[in-house]
């Protein structure tokens, strides 16, 4: 599989999953809840509201998500330096959140410099993944065929 239907396939998943937490208010789903429960807290007063009803996932998880999303758009590439930058910024976030100020707007921002920062490499993995797969098949089916 290439690169770029690796990336291309990325791009549409990440688009799907937040047309889903966006559309979950809009359309009342449920379901979309229930599957997010599994992994954000949904405290309705740490999370963006949409008519009304708060999203399915908290500020945190959304700014991660868009960030991803963002960071896959635009092809970014991996930097070591700015992934260990955004883990200690949302880690300095935390700590201010529990200790002095909790600020929605650095929430945010930490949320969206991690799943920037995270994307490229998450993208260079699932295609080595995907790779190695694809290799491991065939070598298996040239075995079999011998």
């Amino acid at each position: 599989m290439t690169r770029s239907r690796t990336h291309f396939i990325l791009i549409a998943g990440s688009l799907v999953w937040l047309a889903a937490i966006v559309l979950a208010p809009l359309l009342q789903l449920e379901p979309v809840y229930r599957f997010f429960s599994l992994i954000c807290h949904q405290n309705p007063l740490r999370s963006w509201t949409l008519a009304g009803t708060p999203l399915p996932v908290c500020i945190r998880c959304v700014s991660i998500y868009i960030g991803f999303f963002v960071a896959l758009v635009f092809s970014l590439r991996p930097r070591t330096a700015v992934l260990k930058f955004a883990i200690l910024a949302s880690l300095a976030e935390l700590l201010l959140q529990w200790t002095v100020i909790d600020w929605v707007v650095l929430r945010s921002f930490t949320g969206f410099a991690l799943g920037a920062a995270v994307a490229p490499f998450v993208r260079i993995g699932v295609h080595e993944m995907i790779e190695t797969h694809i290799r491991r098949s065939r070598q298996g089916a040239l075995r079999n065929a011998m």
